[in-house]
């Protein structure tokens, strides 16, 4: 009897306690639904469909969909997961046909969008993920770090949940609204425990803009380029081309677009673009690198316009900007630096000079490892496995040192050119599909090279120097097509694909330094500050390669004064333009 009386106590209490947290959590979830429709009240409508479109990891895109529900074709007027007036979630209940912020359920948002003709169905969807942005509790700590220290520290990865708040805190910001206090909490706390890096010269986390996919930031600004009209044409090239016929859009197509529609209602001809992209990643057609689909869609929309005397520049402009690499965060990318400095004259000056280029010009992240070891670079490698590397849009990676045709001097002994290198860095997963710069100033040395004699009869005056021992299947011609359009898969790639390699001199050749620094590295930065926002890095490198070649140089070999030119080169398999961007403090 008193063992039955004491459980009947302690169920009493227990009930009291879950009914004073149910009030509590209720109480909770009442006052961040009403702080956030505070906060939407001033989102535009047309902001709401770019916002969470931002929002989306395209990396994610194929895996969530194939683990999602079919996207449901009917249309309803009231969205069963909204929270608004007369709907209050607890701040742990936000489960949903694919997940609160699944691509599938975000299709269907837009796709309810599109046949409501109301921009409704996408503003319930962004206010409930603000509620579950705002509800989330994460770990503290007080400390920021800086790059330097994620080369020292354990890598931490990043949850989905940590990602979505890194990326709407951005996304806020982009459009120039402050995030709510939670979510702003919360944010920082990422930014510490998470390791992500800090630049001291920037003095506020805000300067760092990187956590929204470039890809994403890219097609935003095309879509802010499109008229409505635009977009409606964008479905009527897919409706009426046979080259799409094969492909498996009919989905896509079914939706009703209505150009009069998509001009009067805020917003929805950015649903119908973000829609037909969002489709198109699904299905594997379109990726940050393989956009040659799309290029179709809008060589087709500027004939079309052509043909109606419709001025297009701003296609061509979105073609110009699909033929680049995505390059579009702040950071642009990581710059590793590599530099021996023992025995080696003016090294402190290329580094000096390489350093400024790309910290205070370019806005890279840089990280210098000064005389480093084999082991130093197999950490730093290791390192950059970490999630928090991956909102990098790019990779440079320069060596400057002694080296002979096949091996690199570090500290501790020769590496392999490429093994020790090149291939760890062109392997690690944040990078892939995106493009990675090597720039190598040491020599490829063999005996034997070819030079002139300070004898010669032209005499000629030489710098004293050193020595560092498609159409929418494919872009393409239809035979090409024809053989090979069927066995296209733009959802890998080859790692070694998207490198470049610029090497200060030819195989079997010196390359020259003096106490002022190198000729390569002199002539690279220079180039690159006149050049790199402007032209692709290709282009930059022939002009590079013209002016080294036109410097004459001398150096003392065995007992006598040699006169000989330095011939840099580089090999590469970039698949795009790249163009370093341009970036303003």
């Amino acid at each position: 009897h008193t063992y039955k009386h004491y459980c009947g106590d302690v169920a009493v209490v227990y009930l009291q306690k879950r009914l004073t947290m149910d009030h509590l959590q209720r109480q909770s979830s009442e006052y961040l639904i009403s702080q956030n429709q505070g906060f939407l009240s001033k989102v535009k409508d047309e902001e709401v469909p770019k916002m969470l479109f931002l929002s989306v990891n395209p990396t994610k895109v194929v895996e969530e969909v194939e683990k999602a529900l079919p996207i449901s074709s009917s249309s309803t007027s009231q969205d069963e997961d909204a929270v608004g007036v007369g709907h209050t979630h607890t701040t742990g209940d936000f489960k949903s046909e694919g997940g609160s912020d699944s691509v599938s359920r975000l299709l269907q948002k837009f796709e309810s969008a599109l046949k409501e003709k109301s921009i409704s169905p996408v503003r319930r969807e962004l206010q409930l993920r603000l509620l579950k942005l705002s509800s989330m509790e994460l770990c503290r700590t007080n400390s920021l770090s800086t790059l330097e220290s994620n080369f020292s520290d354990e890598s931490d990865q990043l949850s989905n949940e940590e990602e979505d708040v890194l990326e709407f805190t951005e996304i806020f910001e982009m459009f120039n609204y402050s995030a709510p206090e939670s979510i702003k909490t919360n944010f920082g706390n990422i930014i510490a425990s998470k390791k992500i890096p800090v630049r001291a010269d920037f003095g506020t986390i805000n300067k760092k803009t990187f956590f929204v996919y470039a890809e994403n930031k890219i097609m935003m600004k095309i879509c802010d380029l499109l008229s409505a009209n635009d977009v409606f044409k964008m479905y009527k090239v897919l409706r009426e081309s046979k080259a799409v016929e094969q492909d498996d859009i009919q989905d896509l197509l079914s939706q009703p677009i209505d150009h009069k529609t998509l001009q009067k209602v805020k917003g929805l001809k950015d649903v119908a673009f973000y829609y037909l992209i969002l489709n198109l990643m699904r299905k594997q057609m379109l990726n940050r690198l393989y956009t040659h689909k799309l290029n179709f869609i809008f060589h087709q929309l500027k004939q079309m316009n052509e043909q109606d005397s419709t001025p297009c520049p701003h296609i061509d402009r979105v073609l110009s900007n699909l033929n680049r690499y995505t390059v579009a965060s702040r950071p642009p990318g990581l710059c590793l630096i590599f530099i021996m400095l023992e025995n080696r004259s003016g090294a402190a000056k290329d580094l000096a000079k390489v350093r400024d280029l790309f910290e205070k010009v370019f806005m890279y992240d840089v990280f210098v490892k000064k005389d480093p070891t084999a082991e130093d670079i197999k950490t730093i490698v290791s390192k950059l496995k970490a999630a928090r590397n991956k909102f990098y849009d790019s990779l440079v990676v320069w060596f400057m040192g002694h080296g002979d045709k096949t091996n690199l001097a570090v500290k501790d002994g020769p590496i392999h050119r490429r093994i020790g290198l090149i291939e760890p860095f062109i392997e690690l997963e944040w990078f892939v599909q995106k493009p990675k710069l090597f720039f190598i100033q040491a020599c490829s040395v063999k005996e034997n090279r070819k030079k002139f004699s300070v004898s010669s009869t032209s005499e000629p005056k030489g710098l004293t120097s050193e020595t560092d021992s498609i159409g929418w299947r494919a872009s393409a011609g239809a035979q090409w097509q024809d053989k090979y359009a069927e066995y296209a898969d733009v959802s890998k790639v080859n790692s070694f694909a998207d490198t470049l390699i610029s090497y200060a001199t030819m195989w079997y050749q010196y390359a020259s330094r003096n106490e002022e620094g190198s000729l390569y590295v002199d002539t690279l930065v220079d180039q690159l500050r006149e050049h790199g926002t402007k032209e692709s890095i290709e282009n930059v490198l022939r002009r590079v390669h013209y002016n080294v070649n036109t410097v004459g140089l001398t150096c003392e070999e065995k007992g006598r004064e040699v006169y000989w030119k330095q011939a840099p080169y580089f090999e590469s398999s970039l698949q795009k333009e790249f163009i370093f961007p341009k970036t303003k403090l």
